[in-house]
This record gives C-alpha cells, sequence and structure tokens, in this order.
C-alpha cells in the first residue's frame, strides 16, 4: 500500500511539472516601443525634471536567503547565513510637469490593516507570506486622497505581490505599466499564486505590456517621455519582466534597482537575490547591467527594492 501511494503521488508529481500559467489571467495590452542599448552616460540634456518622491508603505521581515544568494563568495566571506531580515516596501510618486503624476508600485491597500479576515490572498499564500510582522504606515488610497493626486499611471518593478497590494485601490482606467513577458511569460510556480495577483490587481485591470521589440531579454533603456526626464529600464531575471528606472534630478539623479537588487548588501557586494529570484543567470546580467549604467550616469542616490537607499558618499 505505501509503495502504491509512493507511486501515485510520484505520478501526480511528474504530471504537474510540466503545467505552467501566467501570473495573471487578466487580459493584457501590449506596447510595442523603441528602446536603446546604449548607456545612459551624463551629461543629459533634458529642460525638465520630474519630481520624485519615496513613500514606506510598510516594514516587514523576510528569510536572508530569498533576498541574497548564500552561496556567493561575497556572501560567504561576510559570514551570512540565513536569518529574518527586515526589509521595507515602498512605492515612488513621480511628477511629471507635463504629463501628470504617476507611482512606481502601487503600495498596499487598505485591507491589509484589518487583519487576516480580511486579506485579498489564498490562505496558502498568506501561510507564507509572514504577514504577522507587516507593520504599515502608509496606504496607497490614503496617500493618493490627502495629497489630491490624480494618476495618470503606475509602473510596476514587477508583480511579485508585494508591490500589487495598494493596486485594486487604483480607478480602473489608471495604466498598469509593466515590462516586457511579465504577464504572457508561464511559469509553474504561478500555479499558487496567480488568484492572488488576480484579486491585488482588481477587477479589469488596465494592464500594458511594455515590448521592448529585439531588446526584449537584455538589459535595454527606454526614455519614456522622450524628454530624458525619466528612463524606464528592462532588467530581465527576477522575473521576465522586471523593471528598473533611472529619474535625472538636480541633486545627482535617482537609480531604482527594483528586485534585481532586494538589499545594500547584494549592491554594495554585488550579490544578486537567492531563492526569491526566477533566473539567476538573467539576474547577474541585469545587475552587471545596472551597475554599467551606475558607473556612467553616477546617480547620487541608488535605491535597492527592500532597504534604504544608498549615498553615492557609501559608495566611496
Amino acid at each position: 500500500m505505501a509503495v502504491s501511494i509512493f507511486s501515485f503521488i510520484f505520478v501526480l508529481f511528474v504530471s504537474f511539472i510540466p503545467i505552467a500559467c501566467q501570473v495573471s489571467s487578466h487580459d493584457h495590452k501590449t506596447l510595442p516601443i523603441e528602446s536603446s542599448l546604449e548607456p545612459i552616460a551624463r551629461p543629459i540634456k533634458t529642460q525638465l525634471m520630474v519630481e520624485f518622491q519615496v513613500i514606506k508603505a510598510a516594514d516587514w521581515e523576510v528569510p536572508l536567503a530569498g533576498l541574497l544568494n548564500l552561496n556567493d563568495p561575497n556572501a560567504k566571506l561576510a559570514n551570512l547565513t540565513d536569518r529574518p531580515e527586515p526589509i521595507s516596501i515602498y512605492f515612488y510618486l513621480i511628477k511629471h510637469p507635463k504629463f501628470g503624476a504617476f507611482l512606481i508600485d502601487s503600495g498596499i491597500g487598505e485591507s491589509f490593516t484589518k487583519g487576516k479576515d480580511h486579506l485579498l490572498v489564498s490562505s496558502i499564500v498568506a501561510s507564507q507570506m509572514n504577514f504577522d510582522k507587516l507593520k504599515i504606515y502608509e496606504t496607497t488610497k490614503n496617500f493618493l486622497t490627502k495629497n489630491k493626486i490624480s494618476l495618470k499611471g503606475i509602473f510596476y518593478t514587477h508583480l511579485h505581490l508585494d508591490h500589487v497590494m495598494g493596486a485594486y485601490e487604483v480607478e480602473r482606467s489608471v495604466p498598469f505599466y509593466v515590462g516586457p513577458n511579465e504577464v504572457s511569460n508561464k511559469q509553474f510556480i504561478n500555479l499558487f499564486v496567480q488568484g492572488s495577483t488576480n484579486r491585488l490587481l482588481g477587477e479589469n485591470p488596465n494592464l500594458i505590456q511594455l515590448d521592448f521589440g529585439k531588446n526584449q531579454d537584455r538589459v535595454s533603456v527606454l526614455d519614456f517621455f522622450g524628454d530624458q526626464s525619466f528612463f524606464v529600464i528592462s532588467v530581465p531575471g527576477h522575473t521576465p519582466g522586471s523593471l528598473a528606472f533611472l529619474i535625472p534630478s538636480k541633486e545627482g539623479g535617482h537609480l531604482l534597482l527594483g528586485d534585481t537588487c532586494h538589499t545594500r548588501f547584494g549592491w554594495l557586494q554585488n550579490v544578486i537575490p537567492g531563492s526569491f529570484t526566477s533566473d539567476p543567470e538573467s539576474n547577474r546580467k541585469s545587475l552587471d547591467g545596472l551597475k554599467f549604467i551606475a558607473s556612467s550616469y553616477k546617480p547620487k542616490y541608488i535605491y535597492p527594492g527592500h532597504q534604504e537607499r544608498i549615498v553615492s558618499i557609501d559608495l566611496k
């Protein structure tokens, strides 16, 4: 009997391996764009500067082995081992003088302040997300309302759940911009998160997947507004359509890494994420690409996906 049960489980497991699905079953549009492989370097000749603001939505705690590849020589040299690691959830506001206000990532919705019975994620997902360690400071709806912000769009670094937890509170007509293949790519893990992602994105989201054309699978750059005020950078690896962003400013510029690099240690010691990343080899290339952009443009501020920003003086 034991052998029969084992055989049944084995056959069931093998049968499910080829099954994969998209991260969301919501409809999406594709927006073809002209991207470039040319590095971004100073001086950027822009007459316009966008306003930029960082909003900390929450503090949290997750396994370090997800955030960092602990087998990396630099991680071993620092004697890092798996442990609960403090992180934060951020979203970012940009205000363009001509095109209006946009967010990068969507923060956290108010339902997450009301306890486990009000979560929009499945019980399986909730059991893995350590929500009892989530300390919320600001919700997306409250931030937008009190600042009287009329959103023109949201750019997502990627569609992992901790980056879309405020999406359902946003007006349905607002475009949600995601990177190449972020929605259309199919992966096995999505079988477990697709329903939760759908609910967090909300009913009939205006999902727009950027198509970087021939540069789809490598680090490439889009001057989104066409005036060198806001650069969208395709950095596949952590997820198929991960994005980073470069925002010129009078004080020296901001480079947002997304989850291509979660932590300060990861950036400073050149260590890619651990188990949270879907394609380590591509993530390595993308992190190297962001390092090259940082060395070319020399932004004053660099923002890991889930920890405090790094000021250029920290790199000296």
